[in-house]
Parts: C-alpha cells; sequence; structure tokens
C-alpha cells in the first residue's frame, strides 16, 4: 500500500511517498480500516519546519518510530476486523491515534490509564507493541497519510450518520479542544479570547459554543481567511493581529480592559478571564499571558515548541497556566456523564457547530504530498484546514 513516511530522506522535504507492506492486526481486538481522510496537523508541520528538535530528538523523547508514517487526524471505514472486534465491517469510523495500555494489551494498566487518564498513559513510549506513541508515529500500524491504517476496538468511534466523510478527520482538533476546555473549564458567561484561526482555534470557537453557551467568544487572527472562517463557525468578533501591537487597544475595549506600555510591550490591566493559545508559538503564549486577567486562566492547545517566553505576566497576574494534549475520558459539566472527549466531538460536529466547507479548505491525493505541505504552511494563500484523500 501508499504511505507517505517522515524519514529525512530529502532535507529540503523530510517526507517519501513509498510503497509499505499492508497492516496485520495484531490482535484479534483489532480493526483495518481505509483511510477515507488524513488531515495534516499543526504539529506535523513542525516536524517539517524543523522547531520540534528533528526527528531523532523527538524519537527519544516522545518513543517515536522512525522513519514513521504520517497522519493521525484518521477517518476511515473498517475493512476487515480480528476475530475478536466488535466493531462491524463497513462501520464508518473516526479513529483515536493514540495508543495507551489498553490497545498495547498491557495489564494491569499504568497509574494513569487506572485513574481514567489515557492521555497520560506511561506506556506510550514503552515500545510494547510498537515504538511509536500514536498512530501518525509509528510504523506497521499505517496512517492517516496512507492506504490503510489497523486500530484497537477501544480507539474506533461510529461516525453518526450527521456527519459526512468530508467532515470526519475534524473530530481529532474538535476533541483537542473538548479535552482541554473540560480540564480548565470555562466559568459559563465569562469572556473568552482564542489567540489563533487555524483549525484548532476554531474548533475551539466550535467547542465553546457548545460546552459554555453564554459565553462571548473573541477570536484574533492574523490572515483573511481564517478571520472569515471564525465569523463562520460563530465568534462574537473577530480582531486582527497587527505587528505594531494596535490589535491590545481593541481587545481591551471587548473587555473594558486598559492597555499598559505600548507595541510589543503591552499588556491588558484587566484583560480576559480565559486565554486559549491555540497556535503554540513563543510569542503567542507571551501574548495570551499579557492578554489575560488576573487569576485569570491560560489553556495552551497549540502545540509548543521551543523558544524563549516573557513569563512575567504568570507571576504578576497570578495567572493559571493548564496544557492539554491528546484526548482523554473526562467528566462532564454539572455533574453529566464522563465520556471520551472524540464522542463528544463527534457530537458537536453533527450538531453543525464546525461546518466543513468553512474550514477544510485543500484536498489532495497521496502522490501530491509536497503540494499538500505546501499549501499547508502558507498561511497566507489561505489554508485552513488541508485533508489527504487517498481516494483521490
Amino acid at each position: 500500500m501508499r504511505a507517505v513516511q517522515y524519514d529525512l530522506v530529502d532535507p529540503a522535504h523530510p517526507a517519501s511517498l513509498v510503497e509499505v507492506h499492508e497492516p496485520d492486526v495484531p490482535r484479534g481486538d483489532w480493526a483495518r480500516i481505509a483511510v477515507s481522510g488524513g488531515g495534516i496537523c499543526g504539529s506535523d508541520l513542525h516536524l517539517f519546519e524543523r522547531n520540534m528538535g528533528g526527528a531523532p530528538a523527538l524519537a527519544a523523547a516522545m518513543g517515536v518510530a522512525f522513519p514513521f508514517v504520517l497522519g493521525h487526524e484518521i477517518a476511515g471505514v473498517v475493512e476487515s476486523v480480528g476475530s475478536d472486534c466488535d466493531v462491524a465491517v463497513g462501520t464508518r469510523v473516526a479513529v483515536l491515534p493514540d495508543i495507551n495500555c489498553e490497545p498495547r494489551g498491557i495489564d494491569p494498566p499504568c497509574p494513569a490509564c487506572a485513574r481514567g487518564w489515557p492521555s497520560g498513559c506511561h506506556n506510550a513510549g514503552s515500545g510494547v507493541l510498537t515504538p511509536g506513541s500514536a498512530l501518525g508515529f509509528t510504523s506497521g500500524l499505517g496512517g492517516g497519510w496512507a492506504d490503510l491504517v489497523v486500530a484497537h476496538e477501544s480507539m474506533l468511534f461510529p461516525l453518526p450518520d450527521a456527519v459526512a466523510d468530508h467532515a470526519a478527520t475534524l473530530h481529532e482538533p474538535v476533541s483537542i479542544a473538548v479535552r482541554g476546555l473540560l480540564r480548565a473549564p470555562v466559568r459559563d458567561g465569562d469572556p473568552v479570547l482564542v489567540i489563533g484561526a487555524a483549525i484548532i482555534g476554531l474548533a475551539t470557537v466550535a467547542a465553546v459554543r457548545a460546552l459554555f453557551p453564554r459565553s462571548p467568544v473573541t477570536v484574533l487572527a492574523r490572515h483573511d481567511r481564517q478571520a472569515d472562517a471564525a465569523r463562520a463557525v460563530g465568534a462574537d468578533a473577530v480582531v486582527r493581529a497587527a505587528d505594531d501591537g494596535s490589535h491590545f487597544e481593541t481587545l481591551a475595549a471587548r473587555v473594558d480592559a486598559r492597555v499598559s506600555g505600548r507595541g510589543n510591550t503591552s499588556m491588558l490591566v484587566g484583560g480576559f478571564p480565559y486565554v486559549v493559545d491555540a497556535v503554540g508559538y513563543s510569542n503567542t503564549v507571551t501574548d495570551a499571558l499579557r492578554m489575560v486577567d488576573n487569576r485569570g486562566t491560560i489553556l495552551l492547545l497549540g502545540a509548543a515548541a521551543t523558544g524563549e517566553y516573557d513569563l512575567s505576566p504568570l507571576w504578576w497576574k497570578e495567572a493559571t497556566f493548564v496544557g492539554a494534549a491528546r484526548h482523554s475520558i473526562d467528566p462532564g459539566l454539572d455533574g453529566a456523564p464522563t465520556r471520551h472527549s472524540i464522542a463528544r466531538a463527534l457530537e458537536i460536529l453533527a450538531a453543525g457547530y464546525l461546518p466543513s466547507d468553512a474550514v477544510i479548505t485543500h484536498e489532495f491525493a497521496l502522490e501530491a504530498h509536497r503540494d499538500a505541505i505546501t499549501a499547508a504552511r502558507d498561511r497566507r494563500g489561505g489554508a485552513i484546514k488541508v485533508v489527504f484523500r487517498p481516494a483521490l
């Protein structure tokens, strides 16, 4: 089968389209899925921008195979199942990329999985079953940028009829947003600022609207198409980021705050009670700290890379800084049932909070992987979510 593999063969474009063996199910409770869509994530782009320490360092830190098949935003149709798998052939599914203790067959599970925190699985880099920590970072199991992928039955979530194939890969970024917001819930009614209007930012807008409907959402966007998409997704206000820092005044007006300092040293006094950094660059992390209110919360959803940060507002404002990654099982709000973040994400997609035609801007065949990565990296060219369609 075909797969886009991260292998550093070409330093200018460190991925190759290769032929690999079709993956076999490791055990009877696994299934093989024909991939209908594989999204390109911001964390994937970090690999192409070389700001996460490079593949060898990443492999040592996170338990990543090398070379590895890319693509962790995965949707498809169950093609075949093992003898003990309860998912029916032909089922359209969203695929959880995380490979924690249960899929690996580790019993007893690690302390994190035992406590119901699979996002913090201690065995993600253990090498049991696979050297990869998740689908999209391993070999031998396929991936979202391939024709086929295999997954444990616990990693498969049937798609509601209301979620079209076109929208199916969006479950992953929405789940990221839901998981973070439930880890540090908004006080419903408090204004929320979302920094960044790429897919994680837009998914956050959708999740806030679904989970905290009384909270007005302001989006700080840099590019035209992202600003338009934020409005389409339902942001209450969209403010354009300016290199001279003039957007601080516009943001201040949204929450009756005032601006201290100027330009790159601007800070909101009385800022937003809740700020989501959906980008993860050093300047956006610093901006989030400068835009949050005293004793407010900053939720970091962007894949933060190595950089320099001004942490003085964290101390001065007595702010709470929360990181959230991967997917997990969390209690609902106000005593609502405990559920997986991907199940919640599929409900949000089915309800229409994140219209796929507003955010999926480009689709490519696997053979066009170079063009796909170029398009995804060119935010000025209008890309928001770029998706591989192996059937093209």
